[in-house]
């Protein structure tokens, strides 16, 4: 079902409509020229009066018809009217023009582990310096995911994006929004837990229960996006460095409770495995198989991160695979304005006809 467009992000196309004033006749403004001759001749003196006095020569001045203001006035109205006249025939408007979107968009929960083994400093970026030359870059696993994740969500702009992080329990940070600025605020505020080097103490993290929920987080996030009835497509993408050892329900019965619903899932396994070999492993080793069956069984996909650029380059896939369906179409109207130098022109010229018969006679 197609979503209408949000009324912020359509009163923000609207601000930005492109309006533009025009004629829809202009060629008749061409006749504005046939005025000049009027203005030009409107102050020559007429002809000379028909009875010629010889002897009494100042007689012929008073048969002129004197000069009056009334009468100059009158003039100017009638050529300013005849002006207003020809400019409501060429059909003066306004020419509006703005962009409309309707956006079929996808409502994505993202999904975070907040477990100690997210402070582990094995992934590496590459990046370049002021120079232009490229070195690797170190940083934790909640950095790269931090980073990455909002990196991903600029990208997303029509989309209902909310957020659930997860350590020993799950927790439902934002819910699903079209506010991207909020969730990436709320991105950075997560924190893992640290130790005071003096003291002993811990500093609980952002999820105070230390382990890996990621059942209970599959079913947070699946319930809130059940909870939204008529969009197109629904995501998870969960980015995790271990295997489930905390929770009331387990992953895969999690995941095939989304799958009833409709939910895709897209697993990412964050981290380097540090194996010694194929038979051993640290406790850090996530579970490679739950992860795969997880995104199998709901029709998402399984992609393995060992470093900032291969999260990256998961993140640009599920961008990819995951499209938003969104049509533009231009719209153009026009407001007339020729009812107003219309009535112009109404009143000027029977103001101008009016003081023109106000003029007085020629004497006798």
């Amino acid at each position: 079902m197609t979503m209408p467009f949000p009324t912020a992000l359509a009163a923000a196309q609207k601000a930005d409509a492109v309006q533009e004033f025009m004629f829809g006749a202009p060629h008749l403004l061409w006749l504005l020229l046939l005025l000049i001759p009027l203005l030009l001749l409107r102050r020559r003196p007429g002809t000379t009066s028909g009875v010629v006095y010889p002897c009494v020569p100042f007689i012929a001045k008073l048969l002129r018809k004197p000069s009056t203001l009334a009468g100059r006035i009158g003039a100017v109205c009638l050529v300013l009217g005849a002006v207003s006249l020809l400019l409501a025939l060429a059909h003066p408007q306004w020419r509006n023009e703005y962009q409309e979107q309707k956006v079929s968009g996808i409502d994505i929960m993202m999904v975070c582990d907040l477990s100690g083994s997210m402070a582990s400093q094995d992934m590496i970026f590459k990046v370049e310096d002021n120079r232009g030359r490229t070195a690797n870059r170190r940083v934790d696993r909640l950095t790269a995911a931090k980073y990455v994740m909002k990196e991903f969500i600029g990208g997303r702009p029509n989309d209902r994006i909310g957020l659930v992080a997860f350590a020993g329990k799950a927790k439902l940070c934002c819910p699903l929004t079209l506010d991207h600025g909020i969730v990436g605020y709320i991105i950075d505020q997560f924190y893992l837990a640290t130790q005071d080097l003096f003291s002993g103490q811990v500093r609980p993290g952002y999820i105070q229960e230390d382990g890996t929920a990621i059942g209970t987080a599959i079913a947070t996030a699946a319930t809130r996006l059940n909870e939204r009835t008529e969009t197109k497509s629904k995501i998870i993408i969960l980015v995790t460095d271990g295997a489930s050892n905390m929770g009331s329900i387990t992953p895969i019965e999690a995941a095939k409770q989304a799958a009833k619903l409709g939910i895709k899932i897209f697993t990412i396994a964050i981290g380097r495995d540090e194996r010694i070999s194929q038979y051993t492993a640290d406790v850090d080793t996530f579970d490679e198989k739950s992860l795969k069956e997880i995104a199998h069984s709901t029709g998402g996909r399984y992609y393995r991160a060992s470093s900032g650029t291969k999260l990256q380059k998961a993140f640009k896939i599920i961008d990819n695979l995951e499209k938003t369906d969104a049509k533009r179409r231009t719209i153009v109207s026009y407001e007339e304005l020729f009812m107003y130098p219309l009535g112009a022109a109404t009143l000027l010229l029977l103001l101008g006809t009016a003081l023109c018969f106000a003029r007085p006679r020629p004497a006798p």
